[in-house]
């Protein structure tokens, strides 16, 4: 597959480049971390694939900050701070014509999402948070990380080894050892920044700190970390949850940075769970699920919310949807907390309640319409439901008699 044309958007006299994939109804916004290519993240397989499927969920878009990748470079005594980096970010926004949009925050790309939905509530709708932190540097009241005197000794490192495929071990140890790895992530680099750029954004972010904004964060927000991971302790995810205050986490068990090695089918359904609905589902069972299975479940959901009143069975549901009953049965129930039949039934109750406050429907004639083939067996479920006969809860709620 070809991949997306660049596109470029200007802030000042600076051009920030990015690209738009897929056509989902909503925007999603990928921040990445310390350097990007948007161009040379489609010769990675891993990095493509992830990045298809993020656009199979929304509209994916990716840029390169100014200084790195495909953007205009910048003078190192004009370095772009993290305001200047949001403000980059909400006019590519402009440019594109999103009035708001979800986000993924990756690595050091955390932090500036975290500034952007605290500063710019009104652009984020929900906020994903990906192997990341709110300070970089451990001290006395942050004791998480590596200390300053550990990440010099590191940027020297790469500094000097600038070219190769530094930081491959510490990003993906999955895959250090492998040869086409280590040679698309070099190239990756060298086509991200300079071995100068390299050093002085590096220097920048041991600088981050954006903790005195996490509880001004209102956006519903995942926060996703592997325990292993060799780069960034998850105990910084960890701060994140405790202090952002409608957050979820989610640690998996992995040894990669990057997320798009080492791949769990459960991460990917968490992503997608958290996107289509506020709130991220993660269980060991959705392995056995696809992306276009947890996509067919939602749309049982909707289709059961909307025909009710049919003649509904596993058997119909699976051949209408073309999933098998076992999945359907096993997947809605990790999805949505709640047997197949089970949710029919409280979609039906629910909808009964309503039209009981007419006091020209029956019992028997509200039984049909929400789908109870039987009076009897619509008041014997609704009383298991509600504690209270039809006609006694029509009376109690409504003040109506039969």
């Amino acid at each position: 597959m070809e991949s997306p044309v660049t596109r470029y958007a200007k802030s000042g006299n600076i051009s920030l480049a990015y690209q738009i994939i897929g056509k989902g109804k909503e925007y999603l916004i990928l921040i990445p971390g310390w350097v990007s290519n948007i161009e040379e993240v489609w010769n990675i397989p891993q990095l493509a694939a992830w990045l298809r499927f993020l656009s199979s969920l929304n509209t994916l878009v990716i840029f390169d900050k100014r200084g790195t990748g495909l953007s205009d470079p910048v003078h190192e005594k004009n370095l772009p701070d993290t305001p200047q980096r949001a403000d980059d970010l909400r006019i590519v926004l402009e440019d594109i014509g999103v009035k708001k949009a979800n986000f993924i925050g990756l690595s050091e790309g955390g932090p500036l999402a975290i500034y952007l939905a605290a500063n710019y509530p009104q652009l984020v709708r929900k906020l994903i948070l990906i192997g990341s932190f709110s300070k970089w540097i451990r001290s006395e009241d942050y004791p998480y990380g590596l200390s300053r005197e550990q990440h010099l000794k590191t940027k020297a490192y790469i500094v000097e080894h600038w070219g190769k495929p530094v930081g491959l071990g510490l990003m993906a140890p999955s895959v250090q050892n492998d040869r086409e790895a280590q040679e698309k992530w070099a190239q990756f680099l060298r086509k991200s920044a300079s071995p100068n750029t390299a050093k002085v954004f590096y220097e920048m972010n041991m600088e981050i700190d954006v903790r005195n904004l996490l509880r001004r964060v209102a956006a519903p927000t995942l926060i996703m970390h592997r325990r292993e991971d060799p780069l960034i302790d998850y105990q910084h995810s960890w701060f994140l949850h405790q202090r952002i205050p409608q957050s979820q986490l989610v640690l998996t068990k992995c040894g990669d940075h990057l997320p798009w090695f080492s791949i769990r089918n459960r991460e990917l359904v968490a992503i997608q769970t958290f996107l289509m609905d506020g709130k991220a589902i993660f269980a060991e069972g959705l392995d056995n699920l696809s992306v276009k299975d947890v996509f067919t479940l939602y749309l049982v959901q909707d289709y059961l919310r909307n025909h009710y009143n049919e003649n509904l069975s596993i058997s119909t549901i699976s051949r209408k949807f073309g999933i098998n009953e076992y999945k359907l049965k096993s997947g809605f129930r990790m999805l949505f907390q709640s047997p197949v039949i089970r949710f029919l039934s409280k979609v039906r109750l629910q909808k009964a309640c309503d039209f009981l406050g007419n006091s020209e429907e029956t019992v028997a004639s509200v039984a049909e319409k929400v789908g109870f083939g039987h009076a009897n067996n619509f008041s014997a479920a609704f009383k298991r439901e509600y504690g209270l006969g039809p006609s006694q809860y029509r009376k109690k709620v409504y003040g109506l008699l039969e």
